[in-house]
C-alpha cells in the first residue's frame, strides 16, 4: 500500500495514517492489530515479540493470524506460556537447546541476598514437552561460536556425546581454556564471596584494556552465584571510576563488557570469558561441598552454558584444584561435571578417558545417562 497517499479515514489504511498521525493517542496496539491486522502483517510481516507481548498485544480470537511462529531459547520457556502464542499461528518451529537452561522461578521468589541455598524449581519448557511427545525434531550439529576447538572440547565429550561438528584449530595443542589459581577463600558465613579472586579477575581486565593487542577482544565475566557477580560489578565500577580509559574501553565499545551469573548467562557470548568460580575453602581450610546452582537436579545445564560462551578464550579464576572436590560425597551430576571441568582447564587429560568410561551426557530429555559406548 501507498502511505504517502491519505487513504479514506474507514479504510485499514486510513485508520494506520490516524494513529501514526496521533502518536498512538486514542488506540491501543492490541485494538489496532484487531482492526487492521492484515495491513500490519503486509506491511511489517515478520513480527517479533515475546510470549508476553502476544499475551498483550494480540486478540486470542484471531487464531492463525501467522503463518510460522519461530521460538528461540525455548529451553527457558515454559510451556504454559508459549500455548497462547502457538495458537496464533498456523505452524511452529521450536528452536532450543536440552543441554541448556530450563525456565527456572530463581527470580520469582524473594530470597535473601547474604544466602544463595534456597530451594528453587526448574519448569518444564516447550522444549521439553515437544520432545516428551515425538514431535519431528531435528538436531543442529553444526557448532559455529568456539573459533578454538578447545573451547567446545568438554561440552561436545561431556554433554553431547561428541555429536557436534566443530572445526579444527591450526593449534589445537594449545588449548584456549587455562586455569588461574588465585589462592583466595570464600566467605560462606557471611558475604559469600571470594574477594582475591574477584581482584584478580578486575586486574586482568585493566591489563586487557591498557594493551594494545588484548583490548581488541571483548570480555564477558561469568560467576557462580550473585554475590559474587556483584562484588565483581562494583569493583569494576569503582577501577573504571579512576580510569578513563578503562571506563570508555569496558562501556563503550560495540561489545561492553557484561558480568553475569550463571542463571542468566545463556545467550550471551564474547571473545573472553573470565569465569570466576568464588567457591572454595573458608578462612579455616574447609571445603564445603556446596556450590550453589550445580546441586541442583539439572546443574550440570547450568555448567554447559558457562563454560560455552566465549570465541577465542576462556580464563577461568579458581581458589581451589579439581582433586579438592570430593565426588563420593555428592550425588550431584553438576558437581561431578564440574570438577571435569576444572580438570580439563588445568590442563589434565584425567577428565577424557573418565568421561570415556563413565561421563555424563544426557538423552533428548536432558536426563543424565551413563555412556559406556
Amino acid at each position: 500500500p501507498d502511505l504517502s497517499k491519505d487513504a479514506n479515514v474507514s479504510s485499514a489504511l486510513g485508520i494506520l495514517q490516524h494513529a501514526i498521525k496521533a502518536g498512538g493517542r486514542g488506540v491501543s496496539i492490541r485494538t489496532l492489530f484487531t482492526q487492521i491486522g492484515e495491513l500490519i502483517l503486509k506491511l511489517c510481516p515478520c513480527v517479533l515479540m515475546s510470549p508476553l507481548s502476544c499475551a498483550q498485544f494480540l486478540d486470542p480470537d484471531k487464531c492463525g493470524m501467522f503463518d510460522i511462529v519461530v521460538f528461540d531459547e525455548a529451553s527457558q520457556l515454559p510451556t504454559c506460556k508459549a500455548i497462547g502464542v502457538i495458537a496464533r499461528g498456523k505452524e511452529a518451529v521450536i528452536v532450543g537447546d536440552p543441554k541448556q537452561m530450563p525456565p527456572t522461578s530463581f527470580f520469582m521468589e524473594q530470597v535473601d541476598d547474604g544466602d544463595d541455598d534456597f530451594e528453587t524449581d526448574d519448569l518444564e519448557s516447550i522444549l521439553d514437552d515437544c520432545l516428551a511427545i515425538s514431535m519431528p525434531q531435528m538436531f543442529l550439529a553444526w557448532h559455529y561460536r568456539s573459533r578454538h576447538e578447545s573451547l567446545i572440547t568438554f561440552s561436545n565429550k561431556a554433554f553431547y556425546d561428541g555429536r557436534l561438528y566443530t572445526f579444527p584449530s591450526p593449534d589445537d595443542r594449545v588449548s584456549k581454556v587455562t586455569m588461574v589459581d588465585c589462592g583466595g577463600s570464600f566467605d560462606s558465613g557471611k558475604t559469600r564471596t571470594n574477594k582475591v579472586e574477584a581482584q584478580a579477575v578486575i586486574d586482568e581486565i585493566i591489563k586487557r584494556a591498557h594493551d594494545p593487542e588484548l583490548s581488541k577482544y571483548s570480555v564477558g565475566v561469568v560467576t557462580f552465584n550473585i554475590q559474587q557477580q556483584s562484588l565483581i560489578e562494583d569493583l569494576l565500577d569503582e577501577a573504571a571510576s579512576k580510569d578513563p580509559d578503562l571506563e570508555k574501553w569496558a562501556f563503550g565499545s560495540e561489545e561492553p563488557i557484561f558480568v553475569k551469573n550463571l542463571e542468566n548467562v545463556q545467550g550471551d557470548e564474547r571473545d573472553v570469558i573470565l569465569f570466576s568460580i568464588g567457591y572454595g575453602k573458608d578462612e579455616t581450610g574447609k571445603l564445603i561441598m556446596n556450590f550453589g546452582p550445580l546441586n541442583r537436579d539439572g546443574g550440570w545445564r547450568r555448567l554447559n552454558v558457562a563454560v560455552t560462551r566465549s570465541r577465542i578464550e576462556m580464563k577461568v579464576f579458581s581458589s581451589m584444584s579439581p582433586e579438592e572436590i570430593r565426588i563420593n560425597d555428592t550425588a550431584s551430576e553438576g558437581v561431578r561435571s564440574f570438577k571435569r571441568f576444572l580438570q580439563y582447564a588445568a590442563g589434565s587429560t584425567i577428565w577424557d578417558q573418565d568421561i570415556a568410561n563413565t561421563g555424563s551426557s544426557s538423552d533428548n530429555y536432558g536426563t543424565p545417562r551413563i555412556d559406556r559406548d
